[in-house]
């Protein structure tokens, strides 16, 4: 009886503290929601630019569908910090306004550390990735609107 009144108490205690946790620590618990822009094009030409800018930022797109696609960054080791870094992307593509296409992106950290015993994932809710991905995706779709347009002349 005693013992299930201490894990009671101790219940209690590591609850109520919750509200008092700092919000830097409550953050990196909290779901990350995709960063989001809309491109001109229908999402099958949104998707073949999304395929390149990927291919011309140096990412292995590990699965691909009409809708979704998920790539990888090189694994970036440090010897200093005896550490391995690679980014995770994932691209949700869905019908934006008229003429348009919305595209979601999640981007996650893998750290794999023998210091920190194993391998973590973080989503990332700022990064420079974000910015670069969408003006290269923009590139390539003006790029493409360029190639169209010489095409017919």
């Amino acid at each position: 009886m005693k013992s299930a009144m201490s894990f009671l108490l101790t219940g209690l205690l590591l609850l109520s503290g919750c509200a008092s946790m700092p919000e830097r620590v409550r953050d990196r618990f909290a779901d990350v929601p995709p960063q989001t822009r809309e491109f001109a094009g229908n999402p099958k030409e949104v998707a073949a630019a999304a395929l390149q800018a990927f291919k011309r930022l140096d990412f292995l797109v590990t699965r691909s569908k009409p809708a979704r696609i998920e790539a990888v960054s090189r694994i970036n080791t440090s010897v200093a910090f005896a550490d391995s870094r690679q980014l995770l992307v994932q691209v949700e593509l869905a019908e934006g306004g008229p003429g348009h296409t919305s595209v979601a992106l999640t981007l996650t950290e893998q750290v794999q550390s023998q210091s920190m015993g194993g391998t973590s994932q973080q989503a990332m809710r700022e990064h420079g990735f974000y910015a670069l991905y969408f003006a290269t995706l923009q590139q390539v779709i003006d790029d493409q609107a360029a190639a169209a347009v010489s095409d017919k002349n």
